[in-house]
This record gives C-alpha cells, structure tokens and sequence, in this order.
C-alpha cells in the first residue's frame, strides 16, 4: 500500500532527481563527468556554511509548548542548526532543551499572544545581531542556505515579510488582502522594527487568535509595510503551500482543503510539483521521520553546488509588493 510516508520520499526523490536533469541540460554532461567530487563529510562544515548564503544573517525562532517540545527536536537537531541564532520560544523554560520562557499561556488558542510576546523579545534582544527573522513551525522544514540566497537580493531596511502567498476576504478589512503564512515567515529587521515599535500599539494587532500570521501581516501593513510575492521568475512557489505533500502532488485540494482554493485565489492554486519552484525553501507538515531524510537530501544538493561552482546569485523572488487596500 502506498502510504503517505512512501509517497513523501518518492516525491522528495523526484523533485531532487528532476532538479538534476535540469542542471545537467543547463551546463552540459562534460563539465559534470570532468568534476571530481570529494567526499560530503560532515553536512555542519564551516565551509558550506561560508560558501552557501554568506553574508546574511538570519535569525531563526520556533514557537512551543512544554507538551509538545519533543515535537521541536527534530526541527532543532536538523536545519535549525544552520541558523545564525536558532531561538525556542515556549510558555515556560526549558534551560536543558534549552527554551525561552515567555510570559504567555500554554495553548493553540493563544498562539497569536506567543507570536506578539516572541517578537518583541527578538526585538529587545537580538534586533542588532542579524538582519533578517523568522518564524517557523515544529513540523516545518526550511532550506536555510537556500533562504539565505534569496535574501541576498533582498533589502533589510524595508519594511518586507516573506511566505506562501495567500489572499483573505475584502480589502478593506482590517485582515483583508494579501498576506503571507505556512510553512515560515520571514521579516527584515525594519519590518521588525515596525511591527514592534509602532504596529504593536494597535489594540487589533495579534490580538488572540490562531491565525497568528495572518495578524502580523495586517499589523505590518497598517504601518506601511509590504506583502512581497516569493513566487520565482517562472511564478512557481519557492515557499511551499500550506499542505500535506502528498495533497500537493495529486491536487486534491477541492476535496481535502476546499479553503485554500479561495485563499490563493489572485496567485492561482498549485496542482502539481510543476507549480514548485527547482530552488524551494520552506516545507510544512513534515513528518517527524523525514526531517533526517530532507537533511541528507539537501546536504548531497548543495555539495553540488559547492563542487561544481554554480552560481545561485539568479536566485530572487518575483517581487512583487503589495500595501494596503490592494
């Protein structure tokens, strides 16, 4: 029986295998059989961390709960690990894991008060020390260095976040038009200003909910900052939706995620791994299992790059912004 388990590998496996085909045709068999390849080593070398995503300083924080930390481990013990500042913001400390105990109830229906409550310690703490932040999920899975590439070509001093791109309701409501969500969100450090310094003192600004990013793309938007379109240059995700892989690959989002039909309405639903950008950076509803799996994937991906020299420099989101009331 083909489980969801099988079916994630073999697609990692395709996606990773179609990337392959791609950069064999773009650069030709000869310069790849003349390459001699040296052993991967250790995936945590100082050299990939230099030659991948150099220059960026990215600070990485997951929200959690002491009942549910050990969901966080796999997260930790992989990818977060190749954040300049990884952060484990919970409702209570844990100095072994370690956490950082924020002042918050314990609780999904308080999520958007963690979120609030995470940001403004980042901001108090840690507002010098990188130059981009984000927040992601325990069952999420980002491609740091890859990140990191795309946030070469970005512009910390504006007021940007980055996402999957969705759309809710009416324009005019305060929680209306396009927004960002899923798997990560990521914010330049004047977008962190705002949100902190100026968009926090709106009483509407992630008040409880769950919908936690959501609300912080309204709050930023309120204080003249930008949704950005993270599509690449083919309009393809580099963020990937809000759902199960196996959802993603067969487009059974009428039947399984009736929802997301609407809230990607301008952007236009992905049916397929065609609608997946070659160079993704952000998975969601990884299954504890695979998080090593898409660790090793990754590590064989970019020594590629390494050894063979290419140039990610091309690498840029479509760019697209949009402000308030669009």
């Amino acid at each position: 029986m083909f489980t969801v388990k099988r079916l994630i590998v073999c697609l990692v496996y395709a996606v990773f295998i179609i990337w392959l085909v791609r950069f064999w045709n773009s650069y030709g068999s000869e310069k790849i059989s003349t390459v001699k390849l040296r052993q991967f080593g250790n995936f945590e070398s100082v050299t990939l961390k230099r030659e991948t995503g150099a220059g960026v300083r990215l600070l990485c924080f997951l929200l959690t709960d002491p009942l549910i930390l050990h969901k966080a481990v796999y997260a930790r013990d992989t990818w977060m690990k190749r954040c300049d500042i990884a952060l484990f913001m919970s409702s209570a400390e844990d100095r072994q894991f370690p956490t950082v105990g924020l002042n918050v109830s314990a609780g999904r229906q308080f999520l958007s008060d963690k979120t609030k409550a995470a940001l403004q310690y980042v901001h108090e703490h840690y507002l010098d020390e990188a130059d981009f932040f984000m927040k992601a999920d325990p069952d999420s899975y980002v491609a740091v260095e890859i990140l990191k590439e795309y946030l070469k070509n970005c512009n910390t001093s504006e007021p940007e976040i980055y996402g999957h791109n969705m759309y809710s309701g009416t324009p005019t409501a305060y929680t209306g038009g396009h927004f960002v969500a899923g798997a990560a969100v990521v914010l330049t450090k004047e977008a962190l200003v705002r949100l902190v310094t100026r968009g926090m003192s709106d009483p509407r600004c992630l008040r409880d909910s769950f919908a936690d990013d959501l609300l912080v793309c309204a709050c930023l938007i309120e204080v003249g900052g930008y949704i950005v379109d993270t599509r690449d240059q083919f309009g393809r995700d580099t963020f990937l939706p809000p759902l199960n892989v196996d959802d993603i690959v067969y487009g059974n989002y009428n039947e399984v995620a009736p929802w997301y039909i609407d809230y990607r309405a301008p952007y236009g639903s992905c049916s397929s791994v065609d609608c997946l950008s070659d160079h993704p950076i952000a998975f969601h509803y990884v299954h504890e299992r695979d998080f090593s799996l898409l660790d090793y994937l990754f590590r064989i991906r970019l020594r590629l790059i390494q050894q063979l020299s290419i140039d990610l420099t091309h690498l840029r989101f479509n760019g697209t912004r949009y402000a308030k009331n669009v």
